[in-house]
């Protein structure tokens, strides 16, 4: 990588676990956002989970007082606005890492030299979309996390490579979620560096992508969830 390469960090306009978590291990490895590009919170039409399968946390910083005490450019903007494109152009931004984000657009996505990197919680195509553990579990495919250049389609673009997770006989949904998230952050530095390198593969052509999982299927997959494991433990 070259000293002089500058990322910037998709993130969320509000406390946050994911993007605290990521600038902190970006700043660790090295890789210090130069630029943080944060977006206000947005009504989502999408349903709440009829069961529960993340902890719920307490304690999160906001990413404006991190920046703040790191000295790292902050700005507030829509992520799919003009106005990215001219922050990215203006800081000399190159490549993005996304730790909060809804869909990006071409224009977006065409501002960075190197791309946008995404973390997908499971296996891309297979599990593209929402509630991947889920999905995973309910159609008995392996859980893992891809790193991958997006592109505009949902979950898709260029995988940098694939990390299985592994499986411990008493796991629980709670245990499959945290560290699909913990797998997540280490997988940073490594997948920085492949993309400066221009490594991956392409997803290939459109497939289908999951949507949010109905309370029907919910209950059935929660189910299915101790044979799951009982078949898929390795530890």
């Amino acid at each position: 990588m070259s000293a002089n390469t500058k990322i910037a960090l998709f993130a969320y306009n509000f406390p946050h676990r994911k993007t605290q978590d990521f600038i902190f291990k970006m700043m660790v490895e090295g890789h210090t956002p130069a630029l943080i590009i944060a977006a206000d919170p947005v009504k989502l039409n999408i349903p709440p989970a009829s069961v529960r399968t993340k902890v719920r946390h307490r304690g999160e910083l906001h990413p404006r007082a991190i920046a703040e005490k790191l000295n790292i450019p902050y700005v507030v903007l829509p992520h799919n606005s003009k106005d990215v494109v001219k922050a990215v152009e203006e800081h000399g931004i190159e490549l993005s890492v996304i730790a909060g984000a809804r869909i990006l657009k071409k224009h977006i996505i065409d501002a960075f030299k190197y791309g946008v990197i995404n973390y997908h919680p499971g296996l891309i195509p297979q599990t593209r979309g929402l509630d991947a553990m889920m999905w995973s579990v309910y159609n008995d495919i392996p859980q893992a996390v891809t790193a991958h250049l997006i592109d505009p389609r949902v979950d898709a673009g260029r995988i940098m490579f694939v990390e299985d997770m592994p499986i411990w006989k008493d796991d629980t949904p709670f245990d499959f979620q945290e560290r699909l998230y913990e797998m997540q952050i280490d997988m940073i530095p490594r997948s920085i560096e492949m993309a400066l390198a221009g490594e991956g593969y392409d997803v290939g052509e459109d497939t289908t992508h999951n949507t949010k999982m109905d309370p029907e299927t919910e209950a059935e997959t929660l189910r299915r969830f101790p044979a799951y494991v009982e078949r898929r433990a390795n530890r």
